[in-house]
């Protein structure tokens, strides 16, 4: 008899079919150092974010989105989104580029892999490009 093994991050039947649907609105995106953490309940498997009126910055890291090393974020333009972003992963960060505090709503869809089968994506880790 075969053994079970759970689904992880290189499991390709995961991101085949539509991911399961998260939606958050968050109306006081703060412009300070401590950029907001949002948790996704799995791991995605795509991920938009919409910048309403003021400039978004999105990142894997709170240092990556804060520049304190590199600049390891994007920004949303106010008024645009990202499109749809192919990404796996179980946080993002987001912080207001500008002196005002902004508002942003992510949509994303997620797989059934959970966190424990998941890469911690972090520069000390040697992962590049997110802070």
């Amino acid at each position: 008899m075969g053994q079970w093994v759970s689904s992880n991050h290189n499991d390709a039947d995961a991101y085949v079919g539509s991911g399961l649907p998260f939606a958050l609105h968050i109306d006081d995106v703060d412009n300070n150092a401590a950029p907001q953490k949002v948790q996704f309940p799995y791991v995605t498997r795509w991920i938009t974010v919409y910048a309403h009126a003021q400039d978004i910055r999105v990142g894997f890291t709170q240092a990556g989105v804060n520049g304190d090393e590199t600049k390891n974020f994007i920004v949303v333009k106010a008024g645009t989104n990202t499109g749809r972003l192919e990404l796996k992963c179980m946080h993002i960060f987001v912080r207001a580029d500008s002196a005002n505090n902004g508002q942003a709503s992510i949509i994303a869809g997620y797989t059934a892999i959970p966190e424990n089968q998941f890469l911690n994506l972090t520069s000390s880790l040697d992962f590049k490009g997110v802070g």
